[in-house]
């Protein structure tokens, strides 16, 4: 490691301080034990603000048998190799808990949010944390007979106050409405006033019926955007919906068209959109578990579209028995290093709002 003129001739703290931003978060969970005061930097929100995040991306396949509890994994892929057209990730066993029970929901900061045994947890891929949320029970809500009740989680960060705040979401759907279809709504929580805003989604397109089960919201130019493959397999044409003015719900809508020379990566399987990465890319993920396994990436800017391949998951999830309902999810993290510890849970608001 090369330090500058200028870092070399500062005193030593500083010049141990910059050393230690500049290394891995797992190195910097051994070097904990050096002393207490490296403890204590380590573990300080400084140090976690200073802490330099190279992108590290990284792959995180959730595997789960709906028909039990116990069967589930969650498996961390890193790149075959360092160079950005990178086309093959495999699972890492040189990770701490490179498998591990549950699925994840959602990630934000180089934290996720994860689901183990039916109950939230905070999860840090870089120290292998997994540690539970103190969420309100919704035991106390009562769904009448023939009814089902949904609990969903979600989180966000508040720049201003450094606080993350988890959301538990729980639906009841009765008998007599489950096979009512309605229009779909986005929903946005304003973490800092813990206000709701319900906006209608528009009709995507003529051929789309009135609910659209594979509609997927993302965050594109720093604007919620509705993705729908409904015609990526038949026609190569990728709908988008963007809310560009949230006050007066207002949306802008457009097409993207495949180029030719394109359409056989699409035009045999069904996929769906999962997500986007820092620099706009956006991840297709196939609707059914096939072998050998893929994924897609695409570049909507310049509207280029990738195969990457996923190797290394074991042969089990491929020979499931007959009666098993398998489902699997496919999440991308930019970064997935921080540093912070388990006093992190500090940084999280858990208020008992309803």
């Amino acid at each position: 490691m090369c330090l500058s003129t200028e870092t070399a001739e500062l005193p030593m703290h500083v010049v141990t301080d910059e050393i230690l931003t500049r290394l891995p978060a797992k190195s910097l969970m051994r070097f904990k034990c050096v002393s207490k005061l490296w403890l204590s930097l380590i573990r300080s929100r400084y140090f976690s603000n200073r802490f330099s995040k190279v992108p590290s991306p990284r792959l995180y396949m959730c595997l789960w048998d709906q028909a039990t509890i116990g069967d589930n994994e969650t498996y961390t892929l890193a790149p075959l190799d360092t160079r950005p057209s990178t086309s093959t990730f495999v699972v890492d066993d040189n990770l701490p808990d490179p498998a591990i029970g549950g699925y994840i929901l959602q990630n934000l900061g180089g934290f996720m949010i994860y689901v183990y045994r039916r109950e939230p947890h905070i999860y840090n891929p870089a120290t292998g944390q997994l540690i539970g949320i103190p969420l309100r029970s919704s035991d106390h809500i009562v769904v009448p007979p023939g009814g089902e009740k949904v609990v969903t989680y979600y989180f966000g960060y508040d720049p201003l106050s450094h606080k993350y705040k988890a959301v538990s979401l729980i639906s009841v759907f009765l008998e007599e409405t489950k096979q009512v279809i309605n229009r779909f709504v986005v929903v946005s929580f304003d973490i800092r006033s813990e206000e709701f805003n319900m906006i209608q989604v528009p009709k995507l397109h003529e051929d789309a019926p009135v609910d659209t089960p594979d509609l997927t919201l993302l965050e594109l130019g720093g604007k919620a955007t509705l993705c729908d493959p409904t015609n990526l397999r038949d026609k190569g044409v990728l709908a988008l919906w963007t809310l560009e003015d949230v006050g007066s719900k207002k949306w802008s809508s457009k097409s993207l068209v495949l180029k030719p020379s394109q359409l056989p990566l699409v035009d045999s399987i069904t996929f769906r959109v999962k997500g986007t990465t820092q620099n706009g890319k956006v991840f297709l993920i196939p609707k059914d578990f096939l072998s050998p396994f893929h994924i897609l990436s695409y570049d909507m800017q310049n509207n280029d579209m990738r195969k990457i391949e996923i190797k290394g998951i074991p042969d089990v999830w491929f020979n499931m028995y007959e009666e098993a309902d398998l489902h699997f999810d496919v999440m991308f993290m930019d970064q997935s290093e921080s540093p912070i510890y388990i006093d992190f849970l500090s940084c999280f608001d858990w208020g008992d709002g309803d």
